[in-house]
Parts: structure tokens; C-alpha cells; sequence
């Protein structure tokens, strides 16, 4: 549509608008699901990685399978798509065959009246995220992240085309030569393409669209500091850009991020796997400093004898500082110590009933003397003298 037909409409036809140009590719239903799951994902990925005590067998069962079998999703997965969906999720563990799934209708049912009577069920487990309301703000603020998107392809696209500017076209132009103004820019247009001079009116210019971002950064800063404060972690784990500043190693980071992983383990993660599968898993902190200053604590206690602190007092600080249960690291102490003694004494007894080495014999302890052996007779039956006080008897 040219510009002189554009203004020659009608009023009705100017109210329907002229359609979204450059519209971006992704509709902005799928565009918020898939940004809700990749945040989820990534949270609930980061809580397993600092949770201890899972046996080998279950860690498969925890993702997804690409293997189209009876259960491809695993429960992240499965978890997830509750989170954002705002849903109940019932699931069934078949140990027999260390599957983990969906329950079918019949199973749902029997899970639910179980629930409700007795608050379990030997057939599956029932997980509840109807009241998950911070899915309904991160939703919002995924919408506006979309438009600001949407915003910056129209604006890269427009960028493309060159804008020939005609000075004064409006009031030069009568609408009987508007054909040939158009017939004239498409000239320009296609010389351009091809490369080729053109002739210009002093005051026209040719330009195109100059890109500015500096709006969408802002935008997309604002946007990600909300979701920050929804999801309790800090901008640098929302936006993978570290907290400016001289003095910023990125340890106050480190540890907000536990902390607002912490939530989720309490809150989802350690309820499902020991709903599930009956184990008590342990959440581990990532604070390298933590763990330096422990190990700088166990060289000191080397150094200290116990007329200032104890061992039990050592033991529990160790474990402390570890992350350890002192009971269970005193018991696994005691029989690896008890363990050691077993298979010394055997060792002990051995060496005590083995031959005497004879380098080992020292021959001036009377212990160790041989008795006197009488003097040895010739072949001739002939006994040598005996010399006494010097003459021969």
C-alpha cells in the first residue's frame, strides 16, 4: 500500500489498523511455558545437585528419558509442568522395575481417597500445587518480557529497509502524480539494491532504521529484578551476569543463592523423594570458604592437645563445620577403629610364635648361653694330656 492511497481511506478502514508487522515467530502462550520451565528447571536441577544421601538407582528415574517407553518424563520434569500449570500430580513407584509415572484414572482415584482418609497410600503419592501463586507472577512479568522481544525483532526488522525521505512529498505531490512520485522511489530503490548512483533533491536523505537497545536493557533489568524477588535468589542466578562492583567476589552471591534454594528443597524436593522412594536426603551447601576454613580447623586441632578442649569437642566442631551428624561420624570412627585392631592382632600373635631371628640373639645374656660341651676324643681312643699348673700329667 503506498502512502497516497494510505491517507485516501475511509475512516472505517483506518480504525481496523494495518496488521503487526514483523511479528516474532514464537505466539506468547508457548513463549511463557517454555520460559517458566527453563526457570524451574534450572532450580530444581541446582537443589539436586546439592542433595545428598539419593541411592544410585533412583538417579535415573529423576530425567527424562529420550527412550519413548512407559515413563519418558522424569520427575523433574513431572514437577515442573505442576509448578506451571498450577495442578495435582499423582505418581506411582513401581520398585519391582524401578519405574517412576503418571497414575492412570483408577490409580488417581485410589490415591486420592487414600490421601483423604489416612493422609498416604500404598498405591502412589499425591503432590499439590493448586496454590503455587508465585507461577501466576513470574506468568506476568514472561508477558512483558515477550512484548519487550517482540518489541526489540520489529525494531531489528524495520532496520533492514532503507527509508528513502522526500522532502516536502505531501504538499509537492498532488494525488493525480502520486504514481509518479511512486514509480520514482521505486527507481531509487532498485538502484540502490543494484548499487547504482542516484539523483537526489538536496533535501531528501536516505537513511535506515538505527537499532537502540539501550531501552531493552533497561527493561529486561527491571523485569528480571522482579522475578529476583519472587523466586527469593539474587539477579546475578536470575540474569547469569555476576553483582558489579570492586569489591564483589560473587560469595555474597553464592551464598543467596543457597539460601533461596534451600526453600525449594524443603518445600518440594525432600517431600517428594521421601514420599516416594522413603530416603531422607541431606541438603549440602556450595560455600567454598566454608569448607577452606574447615580444613584449616583440622590442622590447628592437630596442634592443640586436649588439656584445652577435648576430643568430643573436636569431633562435634569437625562435624559442624563439615556438615556432618557427629553420632553417625563417632559411630563410623569407632568401627573403622575397631576394625584396625582386628586385623592387627592376628598379626600380633604370628610374629610372637615365629623362630627367634638370629641376628636378634644377643650372645652375652645367660638366657641365651649354650652349656659347656665335653672335649671331643680322637679315632685313636688315645685322651690328649691335660695341662695343669703349667706341667704336663
Amino acid at each position: 500500500m503506498n502512502i497516497f492511497g494510505f491517507f485516501s481511506r475511509s475512516k472505517e478502514e483506518v480504525g481496523q489498523g494495518i496488521g503487526d508487522i514483523f511479528p516474532i515467530s514464537l505466539i506468547k502462550k508457548d513463549f511463557v511455558y517454555s520460559d517458566l520451565r527453563a526457570t524451574y528447571t534450572k532450580i530444581l536441577t541446582d537443589v539436586l545437585e546439592r542433595t545428598h544421601g539419593i541411592d544410585e538407582k533412583y538417579i535415573p528415574l529423576l530425567w527424562d528419558n529420550c527412550v519413548q517407553g512407559e515413563a519418558p518424563e522424569g520427575l523433574i520434569t513431572l514437577l515442573v509442568s505442576a509448578m506451571i500449570h498450577k495442578s495435582e500430580l499423582f505418581l506411582v513407584y513401581k520398585s519391582s522395575v524401578n519405574v517412576l509415572r503418571k497414575a492412570d484414572t483408577t490409580e488417581t482415584q485410589t490415591i486420592r481417597k487414600d490421601y483423604k482418609s489416612q493422609g498416604k497410600s500404598a498405591t502412589g503419592v499425591y503432590l499439590n500445587f493448586k496454590n503455587y501463586d508465585r507461577t501466576d507472577m513470574l506468568r506476568v512479568f514472561s508477558e512483558m518480557e515477550y512484548c519487550t522481544l517482540a518489541s526489540l525483532h520489529k525494531t531489528m526488522n524495520v532496520s533492514r529497509a532503507i527509508q528513502i525521505k522526500m522532502s516536502k512529498l505531501r504538499g509537492s505531490v498532488s494525488l493525480s502524480d502520486s504514481s509518479v512520485a511512486i514509480d520514482q522511489a521505486k527507481g531509487l530503490a532498485l538502484a540502490l539494491r543494484e548499487g547504482q548512483d542516484i539523483f537526489l533533491d538536496g533535501d531528501d536523505n536516505i537513511v535506515t532504521a538505527t537499532t537502540d537497545i539501550s531501552p531493552t536493557v533497561t527493561s529486561i533489568g527491571f523485569i528480571n529484578s522482579k522475578r529476583a524477588y519472587y523466586l527469593d535468589l539474587p539477579m546475578s542466578y536470575i540474569s547469569g551476569i555476576q553483582t558489579p562492583g570492586i569489591g564483589s567476589t560473587g560469595e555474597a552471591d553464592a551464598r543467596a543463592v543457597d539460601r533461596g534454594l534451600k526453600q525449594y528443597y524443603f518445600s518440594i524436593i525432600q517431600p517428594a523423594l521421601k514420599a516416594l522412594f522413603d530416603i531422607d536426603p541431606k541438603f549440602t551447601e556450595n560455600d567454598f570458604r566454608e569448607m577452606g576454613s574447615a580444613i584449616e580447623m583440622l590442622k590447628t586441632f592437630d596442634l592443640v592437645s586436649g588439656e584445652y578442649i577435648s576430643e568430643q569437642s573436636k569431633r562435634e566442631i569437625v562435624a559442624k563445620l563439615f556438615d556432618l551428624d557427629p553420632k553417625e561420624e563417632k559411630r563410623r570412627i569407632d568401627k573403622e577403629q575397631s576394625e584396625l585392631e582386628d586385623d592387627i592382632a592376628p598379626a600380633v600373635d604370628a610374629n610372637a610364635n615365629a623362630a627367634p631371628n638370629v641376628d636378634d640373639i644377643d650372645p652375652n645374656d645367660p638366657a641365651n648361653r649354650q652349656p659347656a660341651q665335653p672335649p671331643r676324643i680322637p679315632r685313636g681312643g688315645n685322651v690328649p694330656p691335660r695341662i695343669v699348673g703349667g706341667t704336663r700329667n
